[in-house]
C-alpha cells in the first residue's frame, strides 16, 4: 500500500453567497452517485461528502492531489449540469493533510459555522460520514478521521459552554421567556403575524411547551397555515382587543405602519380581565415597532423589542467568542492526536515492506544450510534465533523510519528505505485493497 495524502476540496458560506451554494448543494439521493462518480477516478482511494446548506466540501485519499479540484468541479459540469463559472472558482478552496483535518474538526464543533457554535453540524457530520461508510466509501484512513471529528464535536459542546447561549432572536426570545416564566406549560402563545421572523420565534417558544397557540393575521390563508404547524388555532386582527387577555406571551411581527397594541388600551383591558400584576411578555420584533413603549410601565407587563433582544445576543456572542477559544485548544489537541496516528500510519507500507524483504533473505539463508539434518528443536531454535536476530536488527531502523513519518517526513522515510535497504517501489504495495468498510 503506497501512502496517499488526505485533500480537501470545498465551497461554504464564508466564500460563497446563498445562490452559488445552492447551486452545488447535494440532496440525500444524489450522494452515492457523487460517491461513484468520484470513486471512478482511480486516483482516489477513500472519500467522504459533506453538503449542507453552507457548505459542501470533498475530503479525499488520493493520488495526484493537484487534480482533485478539477475533479470536484467535473461531477458539477458532468453531472449537475453546473460548469465552473469564475464566481465558484473564485469560492474554492483546498486544504491538504494538517489543514484538513483541522478544518474537519472545527467544523464538527460548530467553529466554522454561519451561526457560531450552533450544534445541528455535528449531526449532520454524522448523517454523511453513515452514507459514505454505506457506500463503501470510506476506509481506515477517513473512517479514522470522521470518528475522531465526532468525537471531537462531542467533546467541545461536553466541556465548554459554546453552544449554550442564545445567538438568535428566535433562542433569545426563548431565553427572555425562561426568565419570566421559568416554563411555558399550561401558558398561552400568541402571534400577531406571519412573517420568516414569527415563524421562527414561535417554533423555539413552542419547543418550550406551549399549551396553546392563537395566530392572529388579516390574512386568514397564511394564519391558517402557520397555526396548522402548531395546533394552534386563527384569530382575525380586528378581534385581537378582545382576545389579548387571554395570552401570556405575544410575539408581534407585522408591517404594519402604527402600534397594534397601545399603553392605554393593553390598561383598560387587563383592568377588565381583572389581570393587572398578571405576567405579560410582549416580545415586538417589527420595524416600525408594533408595541406602544409605554406598556412596558403597566404592572406585570415585560416588554422586548429587537434593540434588548440583539443586547442579549451580544452579549451571548462575547461568551461563545470565550468559549471558541477553550473550543480551539480541544480542537488543537484532538488535531495533534489524529496526526500522530495519522502520520505513524505512513511507515506501515515502508516497514510492511522491509519485514517482507528481510523475511525472503532470512528463508533464503537458512534454505542454503542443510536443517534437514537438525532434530525438529534444533529447526525450531534455528528459525527463532534467525528471527530474533532479524528484529533486534531492525528495531532501531523502524523506529527511525516511524519517526520520520511522524515528522511528516515520508519522502525522506521511503528515500533511506530504498537506498540503505535496496526497498522498491513494489515492495511497499500492500496486496490488500485500501478501502474497507470498517
Amino acid at each position: 500500500m503506497i501512502f496517499l495524502p488526505l485533500v480537501l476540496v470545498g465551497v461554504n458560506h464564508r466564500q460563497a453567497e446563498l445562490a452559488l451554494r445552492e447551486k452545488i448543494s447535494l440532496q440525500e439521493n444524489e450522494i452515492p452517485l457523487a460517491l461513484r462518480y468520484f470513486l471512478e477516478d482511480k486516483g482516489i482511494a477513500e472519500c467522504f461528502l459533506l453538503s449542507t446548506c453552507n457548505r459542501t466540501e470533498l475530503y479525499a485519499i488520493c493520488a495526484g492531489n493537484d487534480e482533485l479540484p478539477a475533479r470536484f468541479l467535473g461531477f458539477f459540469h458532468d453531472v449537475k449540469k453546473h460548469p465552473p463559472d469564475s464566481a465558484l472558482l473564485q469560492a474554492l478552496y483546498v486544504r491538504r493533510e494538517e489543514e484538513a483535518v483541522r478544518h474537519l474538526f472545527a467544523v464538527s464543533c460548530g467553529l466554522d459555522s454561519m451561526v457560531l457554535g450552533e450544534t445541528q453540524i455535528l449531526g449532520q457530520v454524522k448523517e454523511a460520514y453513515h452514507s459514505c461508510q454505506a457506500a463503501g466509501a470510506t476506509g481506515a484512513y477517513l473512517h479514522s478521521l470522521c470518528q475522531k471529528a465526532l468525537a471531537t464535536g462531542k467533546k467541545v459542546h461536553t466541556l465548554t459552554a459554546l453552544g449554550q447561549h442564545a445567538v438568535s432572536f428566535g433562542y433569545a426570545a426563548a431565553a427572555v421567556a425562561r426568565l419570566i416564566f421559568s416554563s411555558l406549560q399550561n401558558h398561552t402563545l400568541m402571534v400577531i403575524g406571519t412573517g420568516e421572523m414569527a415563524k421562527l420565534t414561535l417554533q423555539n417558544l413552542f419547543a418550550m411547551g406551549v399549551q396553546e397557540v392563537i395566530v392572529v393575521s388579516r390574512h386568514r390563508e397564511r394564519a391558517a397555515t402557520l397555526a396548522g404547524r402548531f395546533q394552534g388555532k386563527v384569530l382575525r386582527l380586528g378581534r385581537l382587543a378582545g382576545e389579548l387577555a387571554k395570552a401570556d406571551v405575544v410575539i408581534c411581527a407585522t408591517q404594519a405602519p402604527h402600534y397594534v397594541i397601545t399603553a392605554e388600551r393593553l390598561r383598560q383591558q387587563r383592568q377588565r380581565g381583572k389581570q393587572e400584576g398578571k405576567p405579560l411578555l410582549l416580545i415586538d420584533l417589527a420595524v416600525p415597532r408594533n408595541v406602544d413603549p409605554a406598556v412596558a410601565s403597566l404592572e406585570g407587563v415585560y416588554l422586548y423589542n429587537l434593540d434588548d433582544l440583539q443586547s442579549i445576543i451580544n452579549e451571548n456572542l462575547k461568551v461563545r467568542e470565550n468559549e471558541a477559544l477553550k473550543a480551539q485548544d480541544i480542537v488543537e489537541t484532538q488535531v495533534r492526536e489524529f496526526l500522530c496516528w495519522y502520520r505513524r500510519q505512513r511507515a506501515i507500507p515502508i516497514i510492511a515492506g522491509l519485514r517482507r524483504k528481510t523475511e525472503q533473505i532470512r528463508q533464503a539463508k537458512l534454505a542454503q544450510f542443510n536443517t534437514a539434518a537438525l532434530s525438529a528443536r534444533e529447526q525450531q531454535l534455528a528459525d527463532k534465533l534467525t528471527r530474533s536476530l532479524v528484529n533486534t536488527l531492525l528495531n532501531e531502523p523502524i523506529m527511525a523510519l516511524k519517526d520520520l513519518c511522524l515528522q511528516d517526513d515520508y519522502a525522506t522515510a521511503e528515500k533511506y528505505a530504498r537506498q540503505i535497504f535496496g526497498l522498491e517501489p513494489q515492495d511497499t504495495e500492500d496486496p490488500k485493497e485500501n478501502r474497507s468498510n470498517e
